[in-house]
């Protein structure tokens, strides 16, 4: 019947119970529960290099099967060197790319150290080949290296260090890691990747946008514009670009009532975003994986966006009870009025756009997030080797610099005042009887629906990006206070999904 099977009890939570297989008795049975004090060390540790080491070091049965894992990879994969690829770092790139690892197995044999990997192999009774063992004579202790922002790669048929083919048309940023940073903080790291471009690299948690990575962003504009910078990247090479605000500190200062912190924070959070498209250099954001909530909000205020084409763009507050509080309701008004043309019926367009953030539509691609208006074309790109969208941002910038002009403040923004909202409320009516949404979801899409219309204006009229500003800010705090909001927000942190109360 194989390893597993269905029983026929259910399990202490009522689920249908699963049997696996006792290899010493060969009957079913349920699974004894597992002690392995290293899964509790891992959830304590960030980093997803020091986890690495530390699961390798431990001595419970899980460590000694990541360690046996590891060490029969290390022996097999050194062993098809050079007969199925010359170069290391070909054997690494392929696993990345064609089987989703995030790391290749000579990558993982330097977080666990070379000759750490080679004596524990020995011991286990794994050969290891001659190259190798070259290798370690000769005194180098990793089959990467980073010199002046290049990654260099061991190869076994000079016995020394050479450029990784084709590094020079990308950018590496842990390459850069034996240069003193232009500025950093605890959340954050500026570079210098040439050319007078300035990186700014998230190294929060999860990439969360907090006080210090929006402090450094704004320290980051200052530094380019007083020194003389070009311009701008906001990147990283995590596997996503960023979660979003960080919800923690927003729920913290909802749930003690902290009101006047709150709206400190929120403002500043705006503030950060204009600062991004109001300055005197250009700042282009490259993104790839989740680039959600806050993250979003920013790119939409950057001069372009280079997104790999694996990005998932969207603007996800709906889902904790919330609407976009950086400035992306603002600018999805800004952006509806952009797309109006002389006697075009304007109410379908508003429709659409507030479902979009009602919903928290999230683009599954680069391309789609065109379609739902996070990014523009003409002014977006997508970019579909995602190891150069940091690269690309880069060429943007430069192509910016030459002849940049800091934008003016908008004061011209078409909203649609009490037309709108009439529209919008009978839109969220249907999405109610329909059973498309609670209570509170309708609440929230009215809430939205008075930024994007302008308030209680007579009718359509022009109005200011700070005006639509204050609408937002209010709205996302009024939201704050509501305790099904606060319930939305203490699920997501607790279970990591939305609550649909």
């Amino acid at each position: 019947q194989g390893f597993y099977k269905k029983g026929d009890g259910k399990d202490a939570k009522g689920k249908t119970e699963f049997l696996s297989l006792n290899l010493k008795t060969l009957e079913y049975g349920t699974d004894p529960k597992m002690d392995l004090p290293s899964i509790g060390l891992l959830k304590q540790i960030e980093d997803p290099l020091k986890r690495i080491k530390a699961v390798y070091n431990s001595k419970d049965n899980g460590g000694l099967l990541v360690k046996k894992h590891l060490l029969g990879l290390f022996s097999y994969a050194s062993h098809r060197v050079p007969e199925i690829a010359d170069h290391i770092n070909s054997i690494d790139d392929a696993l990345k790319a064609g089987f989703a690892w995030s790391y290749g197995p000579f990558e993982y044999w330097d977080i666990i150290g070379v000759n750490l990997g080679v004596t524990d192999a020995k011991e286990e009774g794994l050969p290891i080949p001659s190259w190798v063992e070259t290798m370690v004579n000769k005194g180098f202790t990793s089959f990467y290296q980073f010199q002046n922002g290049k990654t260099l790669v061991y190869d076994p048929a000079t016995q020394n260090y050479i450029p990784v083919a084709g590094a020079e048309s990308k950018i590496n940023l842990t390459a850069l890691k034996d240069k003193a940073p232009v500025y950093k903080n605890d959340e954050m790291v500026l570079h210098d990747i040439g050319d007078g471009v300035l990186c700014l690299e998230f190294k929060s948690k999860a990439n969360a946008l907090g006080e210090g990575i929006l402090r450094g962003l704004n320290e980051s504009i200052r530094i380019a514009e007083d020194d003389g910078w070009k311009g701008l990247v906001i990147g990283n090479q995590a596997t996503n670009f960023t979660v979003g605000a960080n919800l923690m500190l927003i729920g913290m200062m909802a749930f003690q009532e902290e009101w006047d912190e709150l709206q400190t924070a929120v403002s500043y959070f705006q503030q950060t975003s204009m600062r991004c498209r109001y300055s005197s250099i250009p700042v282009v954001l490259a993104s790839q994986g989740y680039t959600f909530g806050g993250g979003c909000e920013i790119a939409m205020h950057c001069d372009a966006v280079a997104a790999a084409a694996e990005s998932y763009i969207g603007l996800v507050e709906a889902g904790v009870g919330l609407i976009p509080g950086g400035g992306g309701t603002k600018e999805f008004a800004v952006r509806l009025s952009d797309s109006f043309d002389p006697g075009e019926v304007q109410i379908p367009a508003l429709i659409d756009r507030c479902k979009t953030i009602g919903t928290a539509s999230v683009a599954t691609s680069a391309y789609e997030a065109f379609d739902l208006g996070y990014l523009i074309k003409g002014r977006d790109e997508v970019v579909m080797n995602l190891t150069s969208n940091i690269a690309d941002a880069k060429k943007k910038v430069l192509e910016l610099s030459d002849h940049y002009v800091m934008p003016i403040l908008r004061k011209d923004i078409t909203v649609l005042g009490r037309g709108g909202l009439a529209a919008l409320y009978a839109f969220a009516n249907e999405f109610k009887h329909g059973n498309y949404g609670s209570e509170h979801d309708i609440k929230i899409v009215h809430k939205l629906a008075w930024v994007l219309c302008g308030g209680d204006l007579t009718g359509s009229q022009l109005v200011t990006e700070q005006y639509l500003l204050d609408l937002e800010r209010e709205a996302f705090l009024s939201l704050c206070g509501e305790p099904k909001t606060q319930q939305r927000i203490q699920f997501m942190l607790e279970n990591g999904k939305p609550l649909r109360n």
